[in-house]
Formats: C-alpha cells, structure tokens, sequence
C-alpha cells in the first residue's frame, strides 16, 4: 500500500552556484558523506541536483513539505553496493515519519538527469508481512 508519493526537478545549474558560493549550502544540505560521493563525481553538480531532488520529493510523499524541524543533511542518500539509491535518516526525521504513519514506510527513491536538469521520485510504501 502506497503512504505518500513524491517527485521533484531541479535545475543542474541553480544547484551548481549555490554550492559553488561556499559551504554553507552544502552543509546544511548535505551530509558530509554526501558531499564527498558527489565531489568524486566526474560531474559533482549532478549529483548534488539528484540528491537535492530527492529530498524535496521525500518531503512531499511525506506530506509535510519543507518544516524547520530538521535540516536537509538530515536525510541522507547513500547507494547499495550496486548503486541503487536509498535513503538513511536521523531519529529526528525517524520519529516525525512514525508520528505521521505510525509505522516505518519502506522508501522506494529513483533519481535521473539530463544536461540541464535532475529529477527524483520518492514512494514511501507501508510493509506489510507476509501471510505464509
């Protein structure tokens, strides 16, 4: 059963020149193992438009939208040994997610670009046991 679904574009180029302007941006929004995945990119501004993206659609299948109650570098995106996306999260964002859904969604994330843009589709699906 699907909680919340969520998609977000952003423009490469916007995210580009706010984390060229300096830190403050990047670390507010980004962990720091985020930001040094995405420093290791051939092209860093990308992948920090994707992962930017993501939170925005996570907060939207969510349902709250932006809040103040936690920072962005709360909510982390972090690859599978086969580099699917997934996000962790603080228990900050953990208990606001159990408030709202009284369980824990698994997170379903996909993040894509093109030249000029990135975009990211977050699901949030309620697990539900197996009957067998």
């Amino acid at each position: 059963m699907i909680l919340g679904l969520g998609i977000d574009i952003v423009d490469i180029e916007r995210v580009q020149k706010k984390v060229q302007k300096g830190d403050a941006f990047k670390n507010l929004v980004f962990s720091a193992r985020e930001i040094s995945d995405c420093e290791h990119k051939k092209n860093p501004y990308e992948s920090f438009a994707a992962r930017f993206a993501a939170k925005e659609a996570f907060v939207k299948a969510l349902g709250t939208g932006i809040t103040f109650e936690y920072d962005f570098n709360e909510l982390e995106i972090v690859n599978d040994d086969k580099g699917k996306p997934c996000f962790l999260y603080s228990e900050k964002v953990k208990n606001m997610i159990l408030e709202r859904f009284a369980t824990l969604p698994q997170v379903i994330v996909s993040l894509s670009h093109s030249n000029n843009q990135s975009v990211a589709v977050v699901i949030l699906e309620k697990v539900v046991q197996s009957p067998f």
